[in-house]
This record gives structure tokens, sequence and C-alpha cells, in this order.
């Protein structure tokens, strides 16, 4: 048995990581997704400014210095405040090595595991990066064996692994629920709208048939709102859009937080073109994705939808799926807001989003979970 055992999936919006230590109870970290190589000066600097001003959770100061490089990753919110971006088209499993160590890092200082310990990762990957899972587990074992974490050194021995495409968590879940051979007797897709891109895994008889991947992700509707108004920042636009949903009016409240002009002649005008602009990307957004829809995905027994994009479209791919079986891992979502602590109904208002977004590492990590007892 490890002494960690963790779950990770690199999302571009968020990191999302499902853990749990010797008793067993799974446990949710959460971190921004940004990383940045700064040199140790920058860092020194950075620690001389702060002072002893403030506690910081260790997830949100994270830098990390892996063997005797004299540079250093610097890893979510710290590295928000360096200014760092999410890069679209940057290969995800190569930043993603650095957020599994700052996960781990944060974690064990948490929880006070000592300087030396054992762990056990699975990992989602998206279907274009698969093929790099023997890689990614290469390096993942090779920095883990001794790297610095906010300073402090650790020694970290990779027991177990396991790596599937986005995706393959929730597949795995519908195994677990309904068994090998109802999952044998499908034609199964997986499709993952996610905000960097989108993704299909067809599982026909039990197998992995056809993955296919779009650049078509979430960002690029945030794009072209960005590009047809003015003065907005992508995570601003990112956090409104989604929150605003269907409810696509100028008077809708969550818009006002867009506004930037002052005089309320002007304001009205920028609410109207704010909004005009969300329409016409959306329904851009959705055109596109409907055609790759179209191109891609054959007759299936059951379509299961995921990712955050999905829930944003629900009413689009219930219309476009109307005639197919669609599983959106409801039972899921409930089981992880339990066992997770995510109370929807009072004292996480986001919960509801962020359990969707979560259930292909919940279902990943259950699997993972189950494989670790039956070779114990």
């Amino acid at each position: 048995m490890s002494d960690l055992t963790l779950t990770f999936d690199p999302g571009s919006s968020l990191s999302k990581v499902i853990y749990h230590l010797a008793d067993g109870r799974p446990r949710l970290l959460l971190m921004e997704p940004e990383v940045i190589e700064l040199s140790l000066s920058s860092i020194d600097a950075h620690l001389k400014t702060r002072g002893s001003l403030g506690i910081t959770r260790p997830e949100d100061d994270v830098w990390l210095q892996c063997g005797d490089s004299q540079h250093c990753q610097v890893v979510g919110y710290l590295a928000r405040q360096f200014l760092a971006v999410v890069r679209m088209n940057e290969v995800k499993y190569e930043r993603a090595l650095y957020k599994v160590l700052a996960a781990v890092g944060a974690i064990s200082q948490q929880v006070n595991l000592p300087q030396k310990f054992s762990i056990a990762i699975s990992a989602l990957l998206p279907y274009g990066e698969y093929q790099n899972a023997p890689r990614f587990q290469q390096l993942l074992k090779q920095h883990l064996k001794n790297y610095s974490f906010r300073g402090e050194r650790l020694q970290v021995k990779l027991k177990a692994f396991e790596c599937r495409p986005e995706g393959g968590g929730l597949a795995m879940a519908r195994v677990m629920q309904n068994g090998a051979e109802w999952f044998q007797q499908q034609t199964l897709a997986v499709l993952m709208f996610g905000h960097r891109n989108t993704s299909l895994l067809l599982f026909e008889r039990g197998k992995l048939a056809i993955g296919n991947t779009t650049d078509l992700g979430f960002h690029q509707l945030v794009d072209k709102v960005l590009n047809r108004t003015s003065g907005q920042s992508a995570d601003s636009l990112t956090s409104a859009i989604y929150s605003i949903g269907n409810q696509i009016a100028p008077d809708n409240p969550q818009l006002q937080h867009l506004v930037k002009t002052r005089s309320p002649t002007e304001q009205k005008l920028e609410r109207e073109q704010i909004v005009t602009a969300i329409l016409t990307a959306r329904e851009e957004y959705w055109s596109r994705l409907q055609d790759w829809l179209d191109t891609v995905l054959p007759n299936v027994t059951e379509v299961i939808i995921s990712g955050g994009a999905a829930l944003y479209l629900h009413d689009e791919l219930e219309n476009y799926f109307s005639r197919t079986p669609t599983y959106w891992g409801t039972d899921l979502q409930r089981r992880l807001q339990e066992l997770l602590g995510l109370d929807y109904r009072s004292n996480c208002p986001d919960a509801e989003a962020l359990s969707f977004r979560l259930v292909d590492a919940f279902g990943m990590y259950c699997d993972f979970v189950e494989q670790l007892a039956e070779v114990a």
C-alpha cells in the first residue's frame, strides 16, 4: 500500500486532484493551471517582498526545483501572480509533470508527510497525447525521486502508475456500474467538451475503436467574444459567459461585472454589444461543433457527455442526441459531492458545475483504487 494515492486531471482551466492517504478517505485539491519557469533570484525577491505578512496554503504558493537546476517552476496561483498564461497549443503532459509535483508537495505539507514516502498515481491526458503516457511515467518517476518543494527536499517513490485518455474514467465508471458483459455489447461514445479542445472516444465490443480530438474548446467561443468587445480579459469573460449560460440578455446582472464604461448611456450600449457578441459567438461555436459531430460520430447505443463546456451547451446537446440515450454522470456527481463534501445546496455555490467537471477524474479514481485493491 502507498502512503498517498492520487488521481490527476490536468485541465486547461483548472488542475483537479482526487487523493487519499492511509485512512482511505477521498479528498480534493484544486489548483490554477498556470506554470512558469523563473530564476531562483526571482523567488528570493518574492519571499523578501512578502516577508512574514499573511499565511498562505501550500498549493497557493508553489515553486519547485528539480534536481540541481538553477531555475524553478512556479505553479498555480503564484504563477498567475507572475503573469503566467496558459498556452492552448502546448503539449499538456510536459506542464502536467510540474503540476503533479506541485500537488504532491502541497499535500505532503498539508498533512505533514515525511520527506520520504511512496505514491500511486493515475492520470488523464488528452487523447492526442495519450501515446506520451510512458514518457510521462518515466519523467514522473525520475523527478519525484529528488525534488525541492518550497525549499523542502522530497524523495518520493512511484509505486504504481495508470494513465488513460480523457473520457476513460467515465468509460470505466460505466463498466463498474453495468458490468463487462454490458460494455462488450455496446457501441459507446464518450465526448469530452473541454476548455482547450473537444474529444471523442468510441468503444466497440469493449475495445477503444476510434479516438478523435478537435481544437474546438470553450476558449474559442471566449476568443470570439474577446475580439468583438473592448477592454475585456479572457479570464473574466470565461467566468461570466459560463455563469450567464442561456440567460444572455442586457439586464442579466452577471453582465454588469463586464461593463467598463461609466455613463449610463454608454453602459447600456456596452451591455448590448457584449450580449450580441456572446449570442453570435455561441451560435458560431455550436455550429462548428455540430459539423464536427456530424463528421466523426457514427451510430451509437449510448453517448457519455462530460466537460465544463458540455454543461454550457446542455440544451443543444440534448436536442442533438434526442434519439440516442445520453449519460451525464449525475449519479457519480451526487456520490462525489457526498464523499468530497461538496454541498451544492449551501456552502459551495459552484459545486454543481465543479462536480460535473470532476466526474471523469472521479471515475478514474474509483477504478484505480479498485485495481490497487485487487493486487494488494
